[in-house]
């Protein structure tokens, strides 16, 4: 109710009182019965609700099921659900025991586990392409980068623009008009580099002559722009200033912009202006677009960065990618159909295996919304809140049980949702690279064990067994490599995935080499008692210990003497994202590891901070008491 807002209804509800309807008591279903002209108003809010809201909370947590509902397996291939897939909502309501409709139609999914032939695998791969049926693609080795990104961004960027040229089939090498025209960043290579560097390399590297103006997206709004090489003005990319840059160059347009896309902060906007473009000039936009894809192995992904070009089939594309295997390799040496590489066929087999796999977090869902189903209940109130609090007052295994007891017998104790769940669980096993996976046939008894094993891993309350739960386990986890999991909701994961794509500061944090990280380790039996008392919080107190390091530092001068200011962070100031890397040396380290032992550490620091103080001002304004 909280969610209906004073626009919807003074649309929608005016007979009804705002207040009253927003923060009183009587059911929806009263408000309804009592105020049947309100009832049109109330079920378009509900259908919002329901199918725009991925999370309502109720206690703790509301589990949404209406991809399970609905849908089943929740699963496309880039991941996302669409309502309209799924036939299966009348299985439901007739309350049918057969075998259950297909989903989702996964015709073109090529799984590892299938080892099709080449001609049957390009098949399936065309189904995928639609359209886009004619794409030339080159991979090329970007491991290079693990070098060149030490020495900076624009390096690696000018290292790209060289390749690119030097490419023996790159049309125009000794013209003003370079081979390419875009480039897509995937992954972030270029996250701290503004467009004004990339402008002065542009025009470095190319010249006054090559390009006159950078298409880029605006990091605060998202608006298409043009930043003029020469004159540095950036203007809005809009339908006015596009015409007067046909008129001015006609057809010769294509090789004038260079495009710079970041595909990290606007997943799925497009470059506008490109069909147009080509219905009127019979050329694409984009002559040749460079997807630095490096470190991505979600194929999903690059297909759609290389989807920037909305005119696929006309342009070329050099994907970089790092540890290519070598016999899939070509180097510089000219363009393929996408779907006769093996590289492709890598890529494309892995992320459908992962696709159909999901992770841990979806299949505990899955059992959670089924518990709705058969409960007749939208909504899901679980009784382990906190898990972390009751971990720490040791009931969090009783509570498992007990969780686990009630799904196992609600679930598969319910026709419906018991065979639902059968199905689901083949489903995703048939497409499993692993054979003893693909190939198990599942007894009540099984479905039984497995749910009950989710349950305990999804709270990280399971051991392994050393039989074919493991593999089913491991498999259903997707990508996850340890007991430990973070869950998100998708909002939580939208979220955190854009804020974390616009703070350069928090980019930069997750580049921390190795050698650049501090590890700090405690033992207790009971960390919620220690935690009560500040004094023996050993995680607390190390937090609070000062580094005799300081972070900065200025001199000046006052009344004839050299001074200076020292600022000296805590252990805890370390996870700022302020921090540069290459500020924990190994003189940090050193220090560090003196933290086992508070009051010794805060005398060095004392004695340290002194010394320096003594060394660079003589004394001067510093107070040794």
């Amino acid at each position: 109710r909280k969610f209906i807002t004073f626009e919807y209804w003074r649309e929608y509800l005016t007979e009804l009182d705002y207040d009253e309807l927003v923060y009183g008591h009587n059911r929806l279903s009263e408000i309804a019965e009592n105020y049947p002209s309100a009832s049109l108003g109330l079920i378009r809010f509900l259908y919002i609700i329901i199918l725009k809201r991925m999370e309502i909370r109720d206690r703790s947590r509301s589990v949404n099921s209406v991809d399970i509902i609905f849908n089943f397996d929740c699963i496309g291939f880039t991941g996302t659900p669409f309502l309209d897939n799924y036939p299966t909502s009348d299985y439901i309501r007739h309350q049918r025991e057969d075998d259950i409709p297909p989903s989702i139609d996964r015709s073109f999914y090529a799984y590892t586990s299938e080892e099709l032939s080449q001609d049957e695998f390009e098949n399936r791969f065309s189904q995928f392409q639609g359209q886009n049926s004619d794409v030339k693609v080159e991979y090329v080795s970007s491991d290079f980068m693990q070098e060149s990104l030490k020495i900076g961004e624009m390096e690696t960027l000018k290292e790209i623009f060289t390749r690119e040229q030097e490419n023996p089939k790159a049309e125009s090498r000794k013209t003003t008009k370079a081979p390419f025209n875009a480039i897509v960043d995937l992954c972030g290579i270029f996250k701290l580099s503004t467009i004004e560097d990339v402008r002065s390399l542009v025009l470095e590297h190319f010249g006054p002559g090559c390009f006159h103006y950078i298409y880029h997206i605006d990091q605060s709004d998202g608006s298409d722009r043009m930043l003029c090489i020469k004159s540095k003005n950036d203007v809005t990319f809009d339908e006015e200033f596009y015409r007067d840059l046909c008129k001015r160059y006609g057809a010769d347009l294509r090789h004038k912009i260079f495009f710079f896309v970041d595909n990290r902060n606007y997943i799925g906007k497009d470059v506008p202006y490109q069909l147009i473009y080509q219905r009127h000039f019979k050329l694409p936009l984009f002559v040749k677009s460079v997807v630095i894809a490096h470190d991505v192995e979600d194929f999903s992904k690059i297909w759609q960065a290389m989807g920037r070009s909305r005119t696929m089939n006309d342009t070329t594309f050099s994907i970089y990618k790092s540890n290519i295997p070598a016999d899939m390799i070509k180097g510089n040496n000219g363009l393929g159909d996408i779907k006769t590489l093996p590289l492709t066929r890598l890529l494309y087999t892995k992320n459908c295996d992962c696709k159909m796999a999901g992770n841990l977090s979806s299949i505990y869902q899955t059992l959670i919304a089924l518990y709705n189903l058969s409960q007749d209940s939208f909504y899901y109130s679980d009784d382990i809140v906190n898990s972390f609090i009751e971990k720490m007052e040791m009931t969090i295994q009783t509570k498992v049980k007990m969780l686990e007891d009630k799904i196992a017998r609600v679930v598969l104790g319910t026709p419906v949702p018991a065979r639902i769940l059968e199905h689901i669980f083949l489903d995703k096993f048939r497409g499993s690279p692993n054979k003893a996976v693909a190939t198990v046939e599942l007894s009540h008894d099984m479905v039984n064990a497995l749910a009950r094993q989710i349950v305990k891993q999804k709270f990280e309350q399971r051991y392994p067994s050393g039989d074919v739960y493991d593999e089913f386990i491991r498999f259903l986890s997707g990508e996850q490599d340890s007991l430990m999991e973070i869950s998100y909701t998708k909002q939580q994961q939208k979220q955190k995935q854009k804020q974390k794509a616009k703070s350069q500061d928090n980019d930069t944090m997750d580049v921390f080499d190795k050698k650049n990280q501090l590890t700090f380790a405690f033992k207790t039996d009971n960390y919620l008692d220690m935690s009560k008392n500040p004094n023996k919080d050993e995680a607390r107190l190390t937090l609070s210990l000062p580094i005799s390091v300081p972070i900065f530092e200025m001199q000046y001068y006052a009344e004839g003497c050299r001074k200076s200011i020292q600022v000296y962070p805590t252990i805890q100031f370390l996870y700022s994202h302020h921090i540069m890397g290459n500020y924990i040396s190994e003189e940090v380290h050193r220090v560090g590891k003196g933290a086992a032992d508070p009051q010794k550490f805060c005398a060095d620091f004392v004695s340290t901070v002194f010394s320096r103080a003594a060394s660079k001002d003589g004394m001067n304004g510093v107070d040794p008491d």
